[in-house]
């Protein structure tokens, strides 16, 4: 137990001063893997020091990173300054490296589709808070869409961070994604070998479609045009993360798995917790952040899903083996 303290240390401390993009070039493999959304930069925020117990490999910012709630460029930029500096968020991402995407109230507001004409303005400032290089070509190109690989041989991972606010309903063709994405997406999935696939999205991809809520199912061409990819490409062990409605879920549906984590400094009301259960039964409401540890059975991922409360505890697990073609509950 010593030595393991002793190690935990070692590498926390060799953590500081490193750039982000170093951080993220040292990760020699994936155990374990924390992510959320839904952070209002002016509220409270229970779970940094949580998740800065854990010593994860990495973190996802999987949308509404904070709420910027405008159309003026320079208050987006000033509310990624004003997360930044949230002391314990500050330790957290010295010692912890990460990666992230955006929704609706990062990009500027509620709903905010790809007409918004200040998106370009946007996307460097999302870039500037996730500290990406400024030669990068994420900052080159339109959208903020791109992979991260981790690990080697059968027991790599990649990540597949998609954009659905640059392109909404730009084109009727294909509204969420744009035909540039699709084309990038399509070749990612043709040309991937890797063993775990963790795809991310702003907007949950495979929930049930609620009336009051903006999800994948609202675009039901381009949600089987991902099915029919999938299939496709029979891509190995896809886990697809996604974030917004301000409650945490883990389910199947349409055979495909789905981890939802939302809520990290607000939630859902209390009135609307019965109405959501009977569409999600396995959901927690409270302030949380969703942690996703990767063991190997024979080069097959075995995944353990878990959603951490305010206090740091597991409020629900599921574990995951697949077999080869579809996961199966452990």
């Amino acid at each position: 137990m010593r030595k393991i303290l002793v190690l935990s240390i070692l590498i926390a401390v060799s953590a500081f001063g490193k750039s982000n993009t170093e951080k993220l070039k040292a990760i020699r493999h994936l155990d374990k893997i924390i992510f959320g959304s839904c952070n209002n930069q002016h509220q409270s925020q229970p779970l940094w020091k949580h998740m800065i117990d854990e010593r994860a490999d990495l973190f996802i910012w999987g949308g509404d990173n904070v709420y910027a709630e405008t159309t003026d460029p320079e208050k987006i930029r000033r509310a990624y300054e004003t997360q930044n500096r949230h002391p314990d968020y500050r330790y957290f991402k010295d010692l912890t490296p990460l990666i992230g995407l955006w929704d609706d109230h990062d990009f500027a507001f509620d709903n905010a589709r790809g007409n918004f004409k200040f998106k370009k303005e946007s996307q460097q400032h999302l870039l500037d808070f996730l500290q990406e290089p400024l030669n990068s070509q994420r900052r080159m190109k339109e959208g903020i869409y791109t992979t991260y690989s981790f690990g080697e041989g059968d027991q790599s991972v990649k990540i597949i961070l998609l954009d659905n606010r640059y392109f909404k309903d730009l084109d009727p063709h294909v509204p969420l994604l744009g035909q540039k994405q699709w084309e990038w997406l399509e070749k990612e999935m043709m040309e991937s070998q890797a063993s775990l696939h963790i795809i991310a999205s702003g907007l949950s991809i495979f929930s049930p479609k609620l009336p009051v809520t903006d999800e994948w199912a609202d675009y039901p061409s381009e949600q089987k045009r991902l099915m029919d990819l999938l299939k496709r490409t029979k891509l190995k062990a896809p886990l697809f993360i996604s974030g917004d409605k301000h409650f945490s879920s883990i389910f199947m549906n349409k055979g495909f798995l789905e981890f939802m984590s939302s809520g990290m400094t607000h939630s859902v009301p209390s009135s609307m917790r019965a109405f959501l259960k009977k569409s999600y039964p396995f959901s927690y409401f409270g302030l949380s952040f969703g942690q996703i540890e990767v063991e190997w059975m024979k080069n097959n991922p075995v995944i353990k899903l878990i959603i951490k409360n305010s206090s740091g505890k597991s409020a629900l697990s599921k574990s995951f083996l697949w077999d080869g073609l579809i996961w199966k509950e452990k």
